[in-house]
C-alpha cells in the first residue's frame, strides 16, 4: 500500500474567506529527492488573481486542490481552478 504523501505529489490547499484564500503548495524538492517544498500565501477573491493562480498551479504540475470553506465563498475558485483544469474538492472533517 502506498503512503498517504505519495498519492498526491503535487497538491494545494485552500483555505478560503470572504475577499482571500490562504494557498498552501506542497511540491517534490526539485534536488533532494524524498524531500518537499511548501509554500504559503494569500491570493485576493478577484478574477483576475484567482486566474494567475490557477496558471502558477498548473505551472507547478499542481495535480489536485483542495478548498476549505465555511460559507459559499467557495464557488470562484472552485469554478476558476476547475476551468484550468486543476481537479478540486473539498476537505472533510476526520471521523
Amino acid at each position: 500500500m502506498r503512503s498517504r504523501s505519495s498519492w498526491w505529489p503535487r497538491v494545494a490547499a485552500i483555505d478560503v474567506a470572504k475577499d482571500s484564500g490562504m494557498v498552501c503548495t506542497r511540491v517534490p524538492h526539485p534536488s533532494r529527492a524524498g524531500r518537499r517544498v511548501q509554500q504559503v500565501w494569500s491570493v485576493p477573491a478577484r478574477f483576475a488573481a484567482v486566474s494567475e493562480l490557477a496558471d502558477q498551479l498548473v505551472e507547478l504540475g499542481v495535480e489536485r486542490v483542495v478548498l476549505e470553506s465555511t460559507a459559499d465563498y467557495w464557488w470562484i475558485w472552485f469554478y476558476l481552478l476547475g476551468a484550468a483544469g486543476l481537479q478540486c474538492g473539498w476537505s472533510t472533517p476526520a471521523t
